[in-house]
């Protein structure tokens, strides 16, 4: 029995809420502790499954003050929190309804954008002539910092005010936080660093980060700064330590030339420097998203990860961490969706949805409006908004949320394509808004569903999807995702899609009477504790919303 059906099950027979009994425990996977179910939950579970299919009985009704079989959604418990240090991990000092409390916010917003702005937006994909790539266009064309410098930042000449164009933008597409790339792998900062003239500041007397912040924050947007704990200018990162971890040919054969040595413990001290800044100086920061590690480079050894978590909660007590100081592929679909809590608050699958979703931990699918992360003036295929609301829509579905990427151009300025496609998804959302934000995954019907704290039941009604042709990752991705593989896909909904001639049934949950069509808001009539759902009768949408309710 999967995890996915241990907890639709769970749903469906009522047991009573995961804080009110060990649903999960914590197991070693590779040599890491990660949430694993409770054998003894799972037995029970099979047991209740058992004696309600042999007599027909109806479940039980939970018992206790949280009485709806949903109120567990909304407030899981996590077993053993506060959560001990090791010599690899930062001990957690919240309890289970602590973390509920500082999590709620980003389990409600389910939407945000991610913006990837660097030098590298001014090279527009193109290295002297030639398609070179994106954000990795440094490694690609395997060049060291400062032949990579003199090309890139006579380009890069941000506007004034295009700060508030981003996170208008975020608004007017319906997300509730926004991630910017403080520092990408380059090693340029867009923040104004006492550590380094390799940042904005410096360069072009711009502190973009402090304008960004200051955006967002006008418009009520959750602030979050995506770090690279990688750099491929920094002379004492030490890209030995795990040469699987990617890092620019030239830049290692200009050090030797320069009898530069590695002293990763040196560079360690700047990572370090650097997110403080970042912490103290745009103090509140909401979210800080984290990139990437692999092999021995993680953690304690890679970055002093412990450290590091604790600084960032101690100035920012309310911060929500990503998974990235460890080594978590994000490409990987077979990599199982546990989490050691101890690593980070949530998990980053990129450029695909797991299929079921990940039940009992909290993850983000981060996606590509056009198939690049950073400007690349090749990259034309951009997303409808129908595909992108069908992948938020997955998202929601599947208890997780969507951190959708635009990549602005040298100027700042975001492709008008890209632009356009987000406003489609905000235009939606506007209509729909009640069936995405506050809501959690609901799993009881045989259609993709969401419900809220009131009980409300969302279905929502999408056409089969297209499954197109395979998703080209970003270019210089880990070794073994680029040599010999299958690109990652983005997984198909699973879902009951209609014909309009034939329409397709919904059937209500036991106790809902009424169904309302969002966006018309139009009573559609139920028989026989069912509705006929027709989209010729209704107004055109990329995906119908009908509402639930007793």
């Amino acid at each position: 029995m999967n995890i996915s059906t241990i907890a639709a099950l769970a749903l469906s027979l009522g047991l009573p809420a995961w804080s009110q009994q060990p649903v999960t425990k914590i197991v070693r996977e590779n040599g890491q502790p990660t949430l694993a179910l409770d054998e003894g939950f799972v037995r029970g579970l099979k047991q209740e499954s058992s004696i309600h299919k042999a007599d027909g009985a109806p479940p039980p009704a939970p018992a206790g003050p949280h009485a709806e079989p949903w109120s567990h959604v909304f407030s899981p418990s996590v077993p053993e929190l506060p959560m001990a240090a090791d010599s690899n991990h930062a001990a957690i000092r919240e309890t289970a309804a602590e973390r509920n409390r500082r999590m709620k916010w980003w389990r409600d917003a389910k939407f945000g954008m991610f913006i990837h702005y660097g030098l590298y937006s001014g090279l527009a994909g193109e290295w002297k002539g030639k398609p070179g790539g994106s954000e990795w266009i440094q490694k690609n064309v395997e060049v060291d910092t400062d032949t990579y410098a003199s090309e890139a930042l006579p380009l890069f000449k941000p506007r004034e005010g295009v700060t508030e164009e981003w996170a208008q933008l975020a608004r007017d597409a319906g997300c509730r936080y926004v991630v910017l790339t403080s520092k990408h792998h380059e090693g340029f900062g867009l923040f104004d660093s006492a550590q380094t003239d390799y940042d904005a500041k410096s360069q072009i007397d711009r502190d973009i980060v402090r304008e960004y912040a200051e955006s967002c924050r006008k418009r009520g947007l959750k602030v979050g700064l995506y770090h690279s704990v990688i750099d491929w200018h920094h002379p004492s990162y030490d890209n030995t330590i795990c040469p699987d971890l990617c890092y620019p040919a030239g830049q290692a054969e200009m050090l030797k030339k320069k009898n530069i040595p590695r002293d990763h413990a040196a560079y360690q001290k700047y990572l370090h420097a650097q997110v403080r800044e970042l912490m103290a100086s745009y103090a509140p920061i909401d979210i800080m998203w984290w990139d990437y590690s692999q092999g021995a480079m993680e953690g304690e050894k890679g970055w002093k990860a412990p450290e590091l978590m604790e600084m960032a909660r101690s100035i920012n007590p309310g911060v929500i961490m990503n998974n990235r100081l460890y080594a978590y592929s994000g490409l990987n679909q077979n990599q199982a969706g546990t989490l050691d809590l101890r690593c980070g608050d949530y998990i980053t699958p990129e450029r695909f949805i797991p299929r079921h979703g990940y039940p009992g931990v909290d993850w983000e699918t981060c996606m590509t409006v056009s198939d690049k992360w950073g400007y690349n003036r090749y990259d034309t295929n951009v997303k409808s908004p129908e595909v992108i609301i069908e992948k938020l829509v997955e998202c929601v579905t599947k208890g997780g949320n969507l951190l959708l990427n635009v990549n602005p151009k040298a100027d700042g300025t975001v492709p008008e394509k890209v632009a356009a496609a987000m406003r489609g998804v905000g235009q939606w959302l506007r209509l729909n808004a009640e069936a995405v934000y506050g809501t959690r995954a609901w799993t009881e019907l045989d259609q993709p569903a969401s419900i809220n704290e009131q009980g409300d039941i969302f279905v929502f009604l999408i056409p089969p999807p297209d499954k197109g042709p395979a998703e080209p990752p970003s270019e210089g991705t880990m070794k073994e995702l680029t040599e010999g593989t299958e690109y990652a896909r983005m997984q198909p909904l699973d879902a009951t899609g209609y014909e309009d001639d034939e329409g397709v049934s919904v059937t209500l949950p036991a106790g809902y009477t009424k169904a309302v069509l969002l966006g018309d808001n139009a009573a559609l009539p139920v028989a026989d504790g069912k509705i006929l759902f027709k989209a010729h009768e209704h107004s055109k949408s990329p995906c119908s919303v009908i509402k639930l309710s007793k």
